[in-house]
């Protein structure tokens, strides 16, 4: 019998934290596990390690029904299923490191267990073939336990956006379970169902095909965002066009549809870069080349030199950036087009403001005295004579013409999120339509 009331999750991450606690507000007795002891004191304390939607009130939720532990000891003789979601964007591209640490870990403590099964279930991204060709083949070795014997695996990948994690963990699109056998699909199903509150399909698939579908939803995502991008670009050499015009128009096409076909800045984060970089690696080692997604990736990149080359044709020395993270509601800044552009321009020598309501300290660490941070919208503003808005926040439309403080005074609106009626003083210009 595979007790399922109480199960360890390894990595308390930025997805790892707040899908455990969505498992133990759900009556799933968890021990969490990660080897960040500093962020395991935090916890233990009750203290918030990151920002997240919804997360404080997660854990105050989940409050009794999880423990924080650095410490892998207990994890086989009070468990039988140990789910792992720990980060594999290393750097700039991909890596499976953390996840073979983790599996290390948990077989150190089976191999010295005479308990009959214990289920692995993976849900970091991984590059398609890395489960049957390194994962398993690990765990074998490493407790001389044979695949659907002594041991089972599943892969649930996630389908988040950080910003809005839980609500995506507790109503998904749909839910992706690939098993290695029937026995371990049945237990992951019903594991797993009491996360959702939308009853959303759920897609029941091998190893390999769940592997595939993870990768191949993001490939495609960027190749949508990518485009859209480019269209960007194309409206802002055409007289009479704004790129919100043609794609709101495109976009109801429900063989297009509304979703990420908005011309903007360029993609970036913990997902679409790695999962790009993954789904061209993965062709390759088959012998294909993804033009699609090498194409994607190169369009993103020139999106980024798009963006410093018409902050220049402005030709100010002092710019501010309202905005930092890779996107809202997120202390993210990896892969941030606006963290590109700040090195961009220190790189020029002009001077550089910045504001964001979430990642100012990650920034601060970043830049340290580089350049200037301040704790408002308007005192951003105020500072330099030319504001480029990055990002969405509610509180960028409070931006007013008294705020005016040069007498060329102009603002950047990288998704056309202000509206422009607002301003009379200001001179307002954004991506998307001619600006020159």
């Amino acid at each position: 019998m595979i007790r399922k009331n109480k199960i360890s999750f390894i990595g308390l991450g930025k997805l790892g934290l707040p899908l455990a606690t969505t498992f133990a507000k759900g009556g799933v007795e968890v021990m969490g596990i990660d080897k960040n002891k500093t962020l395991i004191n935090l916890l233990s304390n009750g203290e918030l390690p990151f920002y997240e939607t919804g997360l404080r009130t997660n854990l105050n939720d989940a409050n009794g029904k999880i423990t924080y532990t650095h410490k892998y000891k207990e994890v086989i003789d009070e468990t039988d299923i140990s789910i792992i979601l720990v980060n594999t964007q290393i750097g700039q591209s991909y890596s499976s490191i953390y996840v073979k640490s983790a599996i290390k870990d948990v077989c150190q403590e089976l191999k010295k267990s005479d308990k009959e099964y214990h289920l692995f279930i993976l849900s970091s991204t991984v590059l398609p073939g890395d489960i049957h060709n390194d994962f398993i083949p690990l765990i074998e070795k490493e407790t001389g336990r044979k695949l659907n014997e002594g041991f089972g695996f599943s892969y649930v990948p996630d389908f988040v956006k950080l910003g809005s994690v839980i609500k995506d963990f507790e109503n998904p699109d749909m839910v992706v379970i690939g098993a290695s056998n029937e026995f371990s699909n049945t237990i992951t199903k019903d594991l797993y169902s009491c996360i959702p509150k939308n009853n959303p399909p759920v897609f029941e698939q091998t190893l390999a095909e769940a592997e595939i579908t993870k990768v191949s939803l993001n490939a495609y995502i960027v190749n949508k965002i990518s485009f859209a991008n480019f269209l960007s670009n194309l409206c802002e050499k055409v007289d009479d066009t704004n790129v919100d015009n043609i794609t709101d128009a495109i976009g109801c096409d429900k063989r297009i549809s509304p979703y990420f076909i908005k011309g903007g800045l360029s993609f970036g984060g913990t997902c679409f870069p790695r999962d790009t970089w993954a789904f061209i690696e993965f062709a390759k080692r088959h012998n294909m080349e993804a033009k699609q997604s090498i194409a994607s990736d190169d369009i993103n990149k020139e999106q980024d030199l798009n963006l410093l080359e018409i902050v220049n044709s402005f030709d100010k020395e002092n710019v501010a950036v309202l905005g930092l993270s890779f996107k809202p509601d997120s202390p993210v800044i990896i892969e941030s087009a606006s963290i590109k552009l700040i090195e961009n321009l220190l790189a020029e020598g002009k001077k550089v403001t910045v504001y964001d309501p979430l990642c100012l300290e990650d920034v601060r660490g970043k830049f340290g005295n580089k350049i200037e941070y301040t704790d408002s919208v308007e005192d951003c503003v105020r500072s330099s004579e030319l504001v480029v808005v990055a990002l969405q926040y509610q509180e960028f439309k409070e931006i007013n013409d008294d705020w005016k403080t040069f007498d060329e005074h102009i603002i950047l609106d990288c998704w056309r999120y202000l509206d422009r009626n607002n301003f009379s003083e200001f001179e307002y210009k954004c991506l998307g339509e001619k600006i020159l």
